[in-house]
C-alpha cells in the first residue's frame, strides 16, 4: 500500500492539489482528481485547466477521452468515482451536467508516494462541488490556502 506523508492513502475519489513546491509543466497549479489508485498505479484528471472548446486538459498522456458525470443515479456505462460524481469513456448522448477530458495524469504507485512525501501534493477529499467548481481556473489558488 502506499503510504503519504501525511498517514493518508492516495485512493481513487481523493483529490492532489499540486503545491507550489511543484514545478513540473504539466502538473503546476493542477487539481487532480485521482480516478483509479492501486498498488501499480494511479490514475487522475485535471479539473482546472479548461480549454479553448468544450473539453478539459485532462493530463499530459494523450490517450482516451472520459467524461465525469454529476447525477445522483448512475448513468448508463458508468462508474462510481465519489458520491454523485460518474465516470465513463462514453461520451456521446450525454445530458445534464458533464465535462469531458481529453487525456490523463498517470503515475508509478512508487512515483506518486514519493512526490507527495516530498510535498509536491497535497491530499484532500474529493467532493462534486470541487470536481464541478463553477471556476475551474481559480480553483487551485482557492483550494491552497
Amino acid at each position: 500500500m502506499l503510504a503519504a506523508a501525511s498517514g493518508q492513502q492516495p485512493s481513487a475519489g481523493r483529490i492532489l492539489v499540486a503545491t507550489e513546491k511543484s514545478h513540473d509543466p504539466d502538473l503546476s497549479h493542477s487539481v487532480v482528481l485521482l480516478i483509479r489508485s492501486d498498488r501499480d498505479g494511479a490514475i487522475g484528471l485535471i479539473l482546472n485547466h479548461p480549454t479553448k472548446t468544450e473539453t478539459y486538459f485532462g493530463g499530459p498522456i494523450p490517450l482516451g477521452v472520459r467524461a465525469l458525470i454529476r447525477s445522483g443515479t448512475q448513468p448508463d456505462q458508468s462508474d462510481l468515482v465519489i458520491p454523485g460524481v460518474w465516470l465513463t469513456s462514453q461520451i456521446e448522448k450525454r445530458t445534464g451536467v458533464f465535462r469531458i477530458y481529453a487525456g490523463y495524469v498517470g503515475w508509478s504507485a512508487e512515483q506518486l508516494a514519493d512526490e507527495i512525501s516530498r510535498g509536491l501534493w497535497r491530499m484532500i477529499p474529493a467532493k462534486a462541488e470541487i470536481v464541478f467548481d463553477p471556476n475551474p481556473a481559480t480553483l487551485w489558488s482557492r483550494l491552497l490556502r
